[in-house]
């Protein structure tokens, strides 16, 4: 009974970790606490404790990318410091505030907070519109190369699971 429970949870929280990657959530981190719950409900028969560091490890690189990206997207487009800082600051507030609109707020919320977060942090200190626009621009195609490391990161941390699982 246990072990059904434990396959149940796994699943679930696999699925989940997996669809909240494109609303801007912490789904790498959902699939993480699956995999630990999982481990805990069998004894860690299945799952063990090499396997949780690995996962881990995965998630850690996962969440470093993400702000990386952000960052090397705003810069490569001409970013000012200042302006990343704008769009971080801006893709936090977006999602929060989009967060109330069935979850799906959250990702729009997200692409346009870095975009205006950017955009007008330049425009303030620049006094130049298409610098402002290619920093906001940057953000943005930054925001979306992360969600597709966060999501190849998703799927190791399944691959690894499932080789332990199978």
């Amino acid at each position: 009974m246990i072990n059904v429970l434990a396959f149940m949870v796994l699943a679930v929280f696999s699925a989940a970790g997996l669809a909240a990657l494109f609303l801007s959530c912490p789904g790498n981190l959902i699939i993480l606490i699956g995999a630990v719950v999982f481990a805990f409900l069998t004894k860690f028969s299945i799952i063990g404790s090499k396997s949780l560091i690995i996962l881990f490890s995965l998630y850690l690189f996962g969440e470093v990318a993400e702000y990386f990206l952000v960052i090397l997207g705003a810069k490569k487009f001409g970013a000012s410091n200042v302006a990343v800082v704008g769009a971080v600051i801006g893709g936090t507030a977006g999602a929060i505030l989009g967060a109330p609109l069935l979850g799906v707020g959250i990702l729009f919320g997200a692409f346009l907070g870095i975009f205006f977060g950017a955009f007008l942090v330049e425009l303030l200190i620049q006094r130049n519109l298409v610098r402002s626009l290619k920093a906001g621009v940057g953000g943005v195609i930054g925001r979306i190369a992360c969600i597709a490391v966060k999501v190849l990161v998703a799927i190791l941390m399944l691959w690894v699971i499932a080789v332990r699982v199978i």
